[in-house]
């Protein structure tokens, strides 16, 4: 189970996720965001299997090409991977030669996010299918939907790097909270900019633990407020 955000802004990309590992049974700390060069960071949801083999294939590739360079390559990696697993699988000879059903044994969606005059994210869908993200926010995991929910009033919003940040925090914050996705703590931020990729602190993560915790209270007193208001304007 996961919930990996990717939040474009005006000086940069801020992505984030949350930090429990699910493998069969067993729970565990985990990360979820990778370096991938000095400028480009990968993150994936889905099996654990998928992922390791799809992380063994990216470092074989060019360390300073860009995105744009390597889309088509790591699309073949992502492919040539799931094929793989299929072979090695048996149950693959006991199912119906349905790609769908197939594509179901072996999950997983991979996300790319680069900053170099601007901000970059690659989607790359279980599939092998490429398609960049423009402008709007991403979200992959099980998650993702409440993730989407959280966003849609956000659209169109200019955030700067820490306002991003802390929409990311608050996000992920409140998913785990809902507890119906598996997620976990601890939430895990990196930030994107033309001065390359670095990852949020303790500090700096507990700050944006006080700060949402202000703007939830914020939220809980504007509306309650309001509530009040209208009971008055009702007598």
């Amino acid at each position: 189970m996961t919930l990996i955000l990717v939040l474009p802004t005006r000086d940069g990309i801020v992505m984030a996720s949350d930090g429990q590992v699910t493998a069969g049974a067993i729970r565990a700390t985990g990360q979820k965001i990778w370096r991938f060069n000095d400028r480009c960071l990968w993150a994936a949801s889905g099996e654990l299997a998928l992922i390791q083999r799809v992380e063994e294939r990216l470092k074989t590739l060019p360390p300073d090409a860009s995105l744009q360079q390597l889309r088509d390559q790591i699309c073949h990696i992502v492919k040539h991977c799931v094929t793989e697993l299929l072979q090695l699988d048996f149950r693959t000879g006991f199912l119906p030669q349905d790609p769908n059903v197939l594509l179901q044994l072996h999950p997983g969606d991979f996300v790319f996010a680069e900053f170099v005059s601007t901000a970059v994210v690659l989607h790359i869908a279980l599939n092998g299918t490429p398609e960049w993200i423009v402008g709007r926010p991403f979200a992959t995991g099980s998650g993702a939907m409440f993730a989407y929910a959280l966003l849609q009033k956000y659209q169109g919003c200019n955030l700067d790097m820490n306002q991003a940040s802390l929409l990311a925090y608050k996000v992920l914050e409140e998913a785990i909270a809902v507890g119906a996705y598996g997620l976990g703590p601890p939430i895990d931020i990196w930030h994107i900019t033309s001065d390359g990729v670095k990852q949020l602190g303790e500090q700096e993560r507990a700050a944006l633990e006080d700060t949402a915790r202000v703007l939830r209270q914020y939220e809980i007193e504007l509306l309650t407020g309001a509530s009040k208001q209208g009971d008055c304007n009702a007598r």
